[in-house]
């Protein structure tokens, strides 16, 4: 157990924590939460119920836990683990494969709020329609604050038409998030994400878990293509890759053989002993002609 007597008690029981989780589960995901809402964090907690553990600590506890596991367990990467934990962060342990942790947080999709204070990256927009909220000081902030052209019926407001607040790449305010959330406006898809990953020693960046693999393999294709036609260039036989220049020279034949015979080398219908009767006829013919020809 962790003993220092200058760090308070529940940050050592903290560490220690981490430390039995890192011992317990085999790969460890960060993810980055600045920009996620809590409400997501409880509920993916409950979907991954009983196979991963969201544990949101301080990062400088993270990074105690890391360094004091690192010279217990001697396992591999782990500074480079912790050098890859942004300021606000949760680890998730996990022992599901780090792929179908992604493909599970990418299946839960969020629409959430845009946050004060903060670019939205998506064009906001106020159907319209009746807000629900009754007449009063409220019909000023959306006349003012989001500039909404509004009307009362029936004692609630209603939005007159249609109307965009915000391009993507505007600033909203705080008075203008807050009006938003008043009016239920969720423009923003959210997913969890995973920002760097650890599995027992070895590191997996977030460009190889969210690759994608169709393309990945078609360029790995493309490449091997390429590398053979420069093999087959060289002034040079590569003896391993014999089976490769036979194919190539077969293929090469076949496409002569259209371009010059077009549907190819034309091949007789007869059978091979008819052939070689018929051969055999036109010769006793000649001969009997040469003879012919001596007592003509």
């Amino acid at each position: 157990m962790i003993k220092e007597q200058h760090i308070p008690q529940w940050k050592l029981d903290e560490v220690n924590n981490l430390i039995e989780l890192f011992k317990t589960y085999k790969n460890v995901a960060v993810i980055e939460v600045a920009h996620i809402y809590d409400l997501q964090i409880q509920s993916m907690r409950k979907i991954l119920r009983d196979k991963a553990i969201f544990r949101m600590s301080k990062k400088s506890l993270q990074l105690l836990a890391i360094e004091k596991y690192k010279k217990e367990s001697k396992k591999a990467n782990l500074d480079e683990l912790a050098s890859h934990i942004p300021g606000q962060s949760s680890l998730v342990f996990t022992n599901l494969d780090l792929i179908e942790l992604k493909e599970i947080f990418h299946d839960y999709e969020w629409m959430v709020p845009a946050k004060p204070n903060e670019i939205t990256p998506v064009d906001i927009w106020v159907p319209a329609g009746d807000t629900g909220l009754p007449t009063g000081q409220v019909i000023s902030e959306l006349n003012m604050t989001l500039k909404l052209p509004t009307r009362i019926m029936n004692d609630t407001i209603h939005i007159r038409e249609d109307t965009r607040t915000h391009k993507a790449g505007d600033l909203v305010t705080v008075k203008q998030a807050a009006v938003l959330k008043k009016l239920n406006i969720a423009p923003i898809e959210s997913l969890i994400k995973i920002h760097f990953a650890w599995s027992d020693g070895e590191i997996i960046p977030q460009d190889i878990l969210y690759m994608d693999l169709d393309k990945f393999k078609q360029n790995i294709a493309t490449g091997y293509r390429e590398a053979l036609a420069i093999l087959f260039e060289m002034p040079f036989i590569e003896e391993s890759m014999t089976e490769e220049y036979i194919r190539k020279a077969v293929s090469e034949a076949n496409m002569l053989d259209v371009m010059i015979f077009g549907e190819g080398i034309p091949v007789s219908a007869e059978p091979e002993s008819k052939v070689e009767e018929k051969e055999a006829e036109e010769e006793e013919e000649e001969e009997e002609v040469g003879i012919g020809g001596l007592f003509g």
